[in-house]
């Protein structure tokens, strides 16, 4: 039977995972400073409420693989903080690899974000440069790098998610879908950025993967032979849905605010290696998930 460590239990995407964890009926450990508020009631999952640095040999013994999910993840906050945020996330996650190289463990998975590409062309593909327009994407690649080098000299096996727009159950509440629908509810317009895209679009397009896709293609990784050598691998759909229909899709008012100097007009995942790397590839439809959320929640 597998064992799988998550950090950052508490937060969007590691419940997800630890669900999907569960179905392979593996065992789970899932660890965060904050306790988790709607824990999932099973016999192989244990909940530790600690920072993962204080983790003991006892934490890590057995465990064959880690979703390493904890990280300083807004980007404002990380904008406004660049040098606590990056010690806390940097810092964090060299001395994490370390821990992880001496409990042996068989594969670490780091989530990347897709931000990094900045203003290369569309769809992104793994082998582009790195063009970070604010901290919280330059400390994301700076991990990817930690964890591409600690696979060649310190032997532990590491993979990078590039993670695209994530939506589904349980998500941030400085989440796009989830500040649009408060707004909706408290009666005010959706405030939509525009872009500067030579195209008929006038807010920006995004390729959203749905959290449970995400967990999925954890599995997937997990158990791949072709993974676990530092490379880095697009998780996203190859589709766009643009940001106006979105709001069109949650309904209201449009209020349109001006472009934060951080966000690109589109982004788009090549998804050639991760359907060969670990034969995955996304299942949910973005648009009917979201009127199926939506009717849901107008019908309470």
């Amino acid at each position: 039977m597998k064992k799988v460590l998550i950090t950052g239990g508490a937060g969007f995407i590691a419940p997800h995972i630890a669900e999907a964890c569960l179905k392979k009926n593996w065992k789970v450990v899932c660890v965060d400073t904050k306790k988790v508020k709607n824990k999932i009631k099973n016999k192989k999952i244990k909940y530790l409420t600690k920072n993962l640095l204080k983790l003991s040999k006892k934490d890590l013994k057995n465990i064959d693989f880690v979703a390493h999910m904890a990280f300083v993840t807004n980007i404002p906050y990380t904008i406004k903080r660049p040098i606590s945020s990056t010690y806390d996330n940097i810092d964090m996650t060299a001395r994490f690899l370390n821990m992880c190289t001496k409990a042996n463990i068989k594969k670490f998975v780091f989530p990347s974000t897709a931000s990094l590409y900045g203003n290369n062309p569309i769809p992104w593909k793994e082998s582009m440069l790195g063009d970070p327009m604010e901290p919280y994407s330059w400390q994301k690649l700076s991990c990817e790098y930690l964890c591409s080098m600690w696979s060649t000299r310190y032997n532990l096996k590491t993979s990078i998610f590039r993670l695209y727009q994530v939506y589904g159950e349980n998500q941030r509440d400085d989440s796009a879908i989830y500040k649009f629908i408060k707004l909706k509810k408290n009666n005010k317009p959706i405030t939509l950025t525009g872009t500067a895209d030579k195209s008929s679009f006038k807010t920006g397009r995004r390729d959203f993967i749905y959290v449970k896709d995400i967990a999925n293609a954890f599995i997937a990784n997990f158990l791949s032979k072709k993974t676990g050598f530092g490379e880095i691998i697009n998780v996203g759909t190859g589709k766009m849905t643009s940001m106006q229909e979105v709001a069109n899709i949650i309904g209201g008012k449009v209020k349109f605010i001006p472009k934060r100097d951080y966000e690109v007009a589109a982004h788009k995942a090549d998804m050639t290696r991760s359907s060969n790397m670990m034969k995955w590839k996304p299942k949910s439809n973005f648009k009917k998930w979201l009127k199926n959320f939506v009717k849901n929640i107008d019908d309470k």
